[in-house]
């Protein structure tokens, strides 16, 4: 098996497995897609370039997983919060930080929040809570924070209580 070969065969198991391979640069991706590997895409995040196989997760899926592979905890759940704020635009359960791909320990998650609101990079990363007291986050330079708590409402309790 070849280099390239190799290569794809990698970066598809590691996304069927919901992960994203680090990689060098788009010389290797260009290679791979002149070989018949067209489902290998790549994602930058932090400076880094990342592979992943569109037959296993979308684009979206691809940025999380790259930004859960962070060392930098508190840049990860910023941008995950500002882009779900922008993209969507929704508050971010505090939750999803525990699931995959994160995957981050209550604790590890708890300390992050504090940092969070302590650190003026992150001052537009802010908590609301829903009345049944699920926890979000939003993004205060994407959604108002009267926006932020509705939706929360909403996505914690009014979709539950109409048919």
């Amino acid at each position: 098996m070849s280099d390239i070969e190799n290569f794809a065969v990698r970066v598809r198991e590691a996304s069927s497995r919901g992960a994203v391979i680090p990689c060098e640069g788009e010389e290797i991706l260009e290679l791979a897609r002149a070989r018949g590997f067209n489902d290998l895409a790549l994602i930058h995040e932090e400076g880094r370039t990342y592979a992943y196989s569109e037959q296993h997760m979308t684009r979206a899926y691809a940025e999380l997983a790259a930004r859960a592979g962070s060392e930098d905890v508190l840049h990860a759940i910023a941008e995950t919060v500002r882009s779900d704020s922008a993209t969507y635009p929704r508050p971010t359960p505090v939750s999803a930080f525990c699931a995959k791909p994160f995957r981050f320990a209550p604790e590890q998650l708890e300390t992050a929040l504090l940092q969070l609101a302590a650190h003026p990079k992150y001052e537009d990363i802010q908590l609301v809570s829903a009345s049944d007291g699920s926890r979000y986050l939003f993004s205060s330079n994407h959604l108002a924070a009267a926006h932020a708590a509705s939706l929360a409402e909403w996505l914690s309790v009014g979709r539950f209580q109409n048919p």
